[in-house]
């Protein structure tokens, strides 16, 4: 077969060429992998794994769907991409699972990117990064330096993504939607990491879209929504949060607990919604505590009364006096909020 370059095969003509070679990419072997340039197709209903594990580096999937009774482990720097919403990881595992992709050990350079992981309520975890040790990566690198993105994860039993381990730093996750997560859609636990475009919702019994339980992580245009517990629930410090987002949480929007962070064009819309359990007057857009060196400057916090509904937010922006007397509190403002806009404690 003639080898077509990475550029060429997502051309047109490189399609068609590859058409023409019949049934080596559909069938010829089913439980691994067919050799398309520097790319390994992985046909739906073939083995990841077993790809993987033949040394696989680049992994091509196409669309259609993947079952999965057992984790999928990573390799050092492999990458595995989809084409998109029609290319599926379905974890059918019985009983349940840890997690459907493993990223652990001393490993670096992992990308995944353009596929569904539908969770199904069959593993604790979607992707479960853990990564300790530096011993191998490249050029020296004390991080491990892997990449998330354009991915959907659907109904994990606790968490959509979990990042822990002394190395999984430098991590950059970007345009991931997690939904219906179990527990926390993020459960960030790991510092010096990225995360951009990214949203989570959580099902009856979810803790928080956002668990920040790290410090020194950028947050930009992330969003937290439907959630039934808090949006954000931030226990870390030295984090950065711009242009992020709580709407309609059951628990506050924002809840605030580390001090250190800073927070810039953030938005809360409708704590204590109705719709995911919330009880009108009982949460605020941003609670911060303690927050005496926290900065917070042109956020907004607003109930937009949906479904005609009386205002439900009670609080835009629940605070210590502290905080603003400071003038670490500025050009923030709001609207409609059952109780008010500033509360100062």
């Amino acid at each position: 077969m003639e080898q077509i370059g990475r550029r060429s095969m997502l051309t047109g003509a490189a399609v068609a060429g590859v058409a023409t070679a019949g049934a080596v990419l559909g069938s010829a072997l089913p439980a691994a992998a067919a050799a398309v340039g520097p790319w390994e197709y992985v046909a739906p209903g073939s083995s990841i794994q077993t790809a993987i594990t033949g040394g696989a580096k680049a992994i091509q999937l196409g669309a259609g769907t993947y079952n999965v009774t057992s984790a999928i482990v990573l390799q050092r720097a492999v990458s595995i991409r989809g084409v998109g919403q029609s290319t599926r990881i379905v974890c059918t595992a019985s009983p349940t699972i840890s997690e459907v992709i493993t990223i652990s050990g001393a490993i670096d350079g992992v990308y995944l990117g353009d596929f569904v992981i539908d969770v199904a309520g069959k593993a604790n975890v979607g992707i479960n990064l853990d990564i300790n040790g530096t011993s191998g990566n490249y050029q020296g690198e004390p991080d491990a330096v892997c990449r998330l993105d354009n991915l959907w994860i659907y109904s994990p039993v606790q968490d959509g993504i979990v990042y822990q381990g002394t190395d999984t730093q430098a991590t950059v996750t970007t345009r991931v939607r997690v939904r219906q997560a179990g527990r926390y859609g993020y459960n960030i636990l790991a510092p010096d990491n990225m995360f951009i475009g990214c949203e989570a919702t959580t099902a009856s019994g979810g803790q928080s879209g956002f668990y920040v339980g790290s410090a020194n992580c950028q947050y930009h245009s992330c969003k937290a929504w439907y959630c039934r517990g808090y949006g954000w629930h931030v226990k870390g410090t030295r984090n950065a949060f711009i242009g992020c987002e709580s709407q309609d949480t059951k628990l506050h929007g924002w809840y605030i607990e580390y001090d250190k962070n800073a927070f810039v064009g953030c938005v809360a819309d409708t704590a204590g919604m109705y719709d995911v359990g919330g009880t009108s007057g009982t949460a605020d857009g941003f609670y911060v505590d303690p927050g005496v060196r926290t900065t917070m400057s042109g956020c907004l916090a607003f109930d937009r009364k949906p479904g005609g509904h009386a205002a439900q937010q009670r609080y835009g922006f629940n605070i210590l006096t502290a905080l603003q007397s400071g003038g670490l509190f500025v050009a923030n403002t709001g609207w409609d909020n059952a109780t008010g806009l500033v509360n100062l404690r």
